[in-house]
């Protein structure tokens, strides 16, 4: 009997998860293969802690090849091109790799230097390297004014840049300078997030704490020889500190193999997660072209695409639609945060922030590696 050969291209969040659930559920006449070299996982989500000194950044970061479950191989290289007619990927090792069921989870890249006049003097929270930059700045922080948001959108977990501001208003009164400091949130779109009732409780936040608020700013440039930032408004802002995410795209994979956007997302149908009319390509993570970039997202993704190929691996029906749930915490403001939790068919409500929600971001760490990342949540 010839084995399923199911080859999963990329090994962070959505694909790592996806191959350990798949496993969980298939047997031996599946041949499950990871294509990624990542040496190590980090878990994104405390990039926003980190520099406040909240987590310890060691407890965020695990190698990569002790979160695979045991029976799925490992191919240390990356795609270069994919054919889906041929049902092949060519590695960048010169190895084509030949597929039963393709799953697609190659993330998105940061591209700063899309934004003129980005450099080392612009700081972000969304890799290792540069949150440990931003926590050495921060640890030696004087009062000024400061400039938080992204640059452009999509960008990964839009709530994000707001914990930010409210962590560095948290830490700005306990070196007892905030009096003299101003913090200011620049953001793409129309307003906080897509839904009324949580964007009314961060815009209350903002106002009970003095934050400054401004959306519809579009990052056009910076330079940050005069410290200064310019949407493509017009609009200019001063800063002492600029907090920039950068911009975000696909991988260069999905660009040349002529599968992605202008800016390298994958159109997916979002309730199977099927690429186009090829049955056995699915896209999860943030590699989909959907408009919000969000970590619980590629879980439930994740947890649905591996639940499809193990149920037509084993010959039976698999009807069922992802609901497009997904569920995370947020830092709101001194031990205080709130949940999220949605789908396709519902908005998330907030009536008001917790303690206990506050301390649910603070655990989720050790949720994600002991379970989440292990196929078992």
């Amino acid at each position: 009997m010839n084995k399923i050969n199911v080859l999963i291209i990329g090994d962070a969040n959505a694909g790592l998860i996806t191959a350990n659930k798949l496993r969980m559920h298939t047997g031996n006449d599946v041949n499950i293969t990871v294509v990624g070299k990542s040496e190590k996982t980090y878990f994104k989500p405390e990039g926003v802690l980190i520099p406040f000194n909240g987590i310890d950044y060691r407890d965020t970061v695990k190698p990569t090849d002790s979160l695979l479950n045991y029976g799925i191989n490992r191919i240390k290289s990356m795609a270069k091109k994919i054919n889906p007619d041929n049902r092949t990927v060519l590695l960048e090792n010169g190895k084509t790799i030949e597929y039963d069921y393709l799953v697609i989870a190659t993330g998105d890249r940061l591209v700063p230097e899309n934004v003129p006049g980005y450099n080392k003097d612009v700081y972000h929270f969304y890799d290792m390297e540069n949150v440990l930059k931003l926590r050495d700045k921060l640890n030696n922080l004087k009062a000024g004014k400061f400039v938080v948001g992204p640059a452009s959108i999509p960008f990964q977990c839009p709530v994000a840049p707001e914990e930010f501001v409210f962590g560095l208003d948290m830490l700005l009164r306990r070196k007892g300078i905030r009096e003299d400091s101003d913090i200011t949130l620049i953001l793409p779109m129309d307003d906080v997030l897509p839904f009324k009732n949580v964007s009314d409780l961060e815009r209350k936040g903002f106002s009970e704490l003095g934050i400054n608020f401004i959306p519809k700013f579009k990052t056009q440039a910076v330079d940050t020889s005069k410290g200064t930032i310019v949407a493509e408004s017009g609009e200019s802002l001063n800063y002492d500190t600029l907090v920039l995410v950068p911009p975000h795209m696909g991988q260069n994979v999905i660009i040349d193999s002529g599968m992605g956007t202008a800016k390298g997302f994958i159109d997916v149908d979002k309730f199977t997660m099927k690429y186009k009319n090829y049955d056995n390509i699915f896209v999860v993570g943030d590699a989909a072209n959907f408009p919000m970039k969000v970590g619980a997202l590629g879980h439930s993704e994740a947890a649905y695409v591996a639940s499809k190929i193990a149920a037509e691996c084993d010959g039976t029906i698999n009807d069922d639609k992802f609901d497009g749930f997904m569920g995370c915490s947020s830092v709101y403001s001194d031990k205080m945060g709130f949940t999220l939790s949605f789908d396709y068919n519902s908005k998330p409500f907030v009536n008001f922030p917790s303690k206990t929600d506050y301390f649910l971001k603070y655990i989720s760490g050790d949720t994600y590696f002991s379970s989440i990342i292990r196929g078992i949540l």
